[in-house]
């Protein structure tokens, strides 16, 4: 059974150029910052706005900027989840005038910044008919639990990795499984993680949920009988512990323990 993580590819590149007097900016100009928390945080805000071309300028010295700049970008596409795995490639370079620099990045998403609008406007709607304000945190994440496995079926052609595609489809990977449901997990007010991992199939992606203080496992993905049954809904890997887990998944990054 196949249940891959369509893994993004991030294409990196750099360029610098001591630019002199020469150095214009464009039309718009980009803001100017002296840190590197403060160029890391304007960065993040293009970023979640979907922008195809995002810009800044830091003024702290060239040096320092291109010491850090790579564990800068990784801390930026870190900041969010959503983001993290809708961002398909990007290109940077780094633009130098004495003790300036003017970083750029192009950037390729997966999912346009309209579809990621239609998928919150869908999942709206959704969350109206399906939580009630008298719902326990763990009767909404069942629900959207089983509105995912009622609604979407696993794509066996691996081609299908967003929420939109989930939605607009009714298919998607692993991927687009965690992703809709971390989409629809954080508006229904459940703090939520995607976990990034491994199967005995290869790479996989699934969700954590915080319930009061205790964090969670929750694979959706796996929970979605293969072929697709209508109707059929399965709970064995939801809400589980890290020693439940681990019989049959492993992560490669430190998550918060789930008892």
């Amino acid at each position: 059974m196949s249940r891959l993580l369509a893994r993004v590819g991030l294409i990196l590149a750099i360029l610098v150029s001591g630019l002199g007097a020469d150095f214009r900016y464009s039309p718009a100009k980009p803001n100017a910052h002296a840190t590197l928390e403060a160029l890391k945080l304007d960065l993040i805000e293009q970023l979640l706005a979907q922008k195809p071309v995002i810009q800044a300028v830091y003024t702290g010295g060239d040096d320092e900027l291109k010491s850090s700049l790579d564990d800068l970008l990784r801390d930026v596409l870190a900041a969010d989840d959503y983001m993290a795995y809708i961002v398909d490639s990007y290109l940077y370079t780094i633009r130098t005038w004495g003790p300036n620099a003017r970083i750029k990045l192009s950037v390729r998403y997966r999912e346009s910044l309209q579809q990621t609008k239609q998928v919150d406007a869908r999942i709206i709607e959704t969350l109206r008919t399906i939580i009630k304000p008298t719902m326990s945190e763990r009767s909404k994440v069942k629900a959207i639990h089983d509105w995912i496995v009622g609604n979407v079926a696993y794509d066996s052609s691996l081609q299908r990795y967003t929420a939109y595609e989930a939605l607009t489809t009714g298919l998607a990977v692993c991927q687009g499984y965690s992703l809709l449901a971390h989409r629809m997990l954080k508006a229904a007010g459940i703090n939520t993680l995607i976990i990034e991992g491994k199967v005995d199939t290869g790479n996989h992606v699934w969700n954590m949920v915080k319930l009061g203080s205790k964090w969670k496992h929750l694979d959706i993905t796996w929970d979605d009988p293969l072929p697709d049954r209508p109707g059929t809904v399965s709970y064995d890997y939801f809400l589980k512990s890290d020693k439940e887990m681990k019989e049959d998944h492993a992560w490669v990054k430190p998550y918060p323990v789930a008892d």
